[in-house]
Order: C-alpha cells, then structure tokens, then sequence
C-alpha cells in the first residue's frame, strides 16, 4: 500500500515539475520527451499484447 502513495506521489510531483520547466525546453526537447512517453506506451501496449496471447 505505501509503494502506491510513493508511486502517486512521484507521478504528480513529476507532472508539476515538467509543467513547470515545459516552456523553457527548446523544441527539440520537447518533441523527444513526447516521443519518449509514446515509445513507452507502444511498448508497454506490445508486452501486455504479448503476455495476453502466450
């Protein structure tokens, strides 16, 4: 029970912190940290998709 607190914790405080910093990255950062957070979502999409058919 308390790991989830900490993982919620994490979440929001990183949420802040990003919507804070978000105007000053330049665009190229920007768009990799999109990309990153759809590259993480793609693979975790595949990993459950895998572990669903084997």
């Amino acid at each position: 029970m308390p790991k989830y607190i900490f993982i919620g914790m994490i979440v929001v405080i990183g949420t802040f912190v990003i919507m804070n910093y978000w105007p000053k990255f330049k665009e190229t950062t920007r768009n990799r940290i999109i990309a990153s957070i759809f590259g993480i979502i793609a693979i975790g999409f595949i990993a459950l998709i895998s572990l669903l058919i084997f």
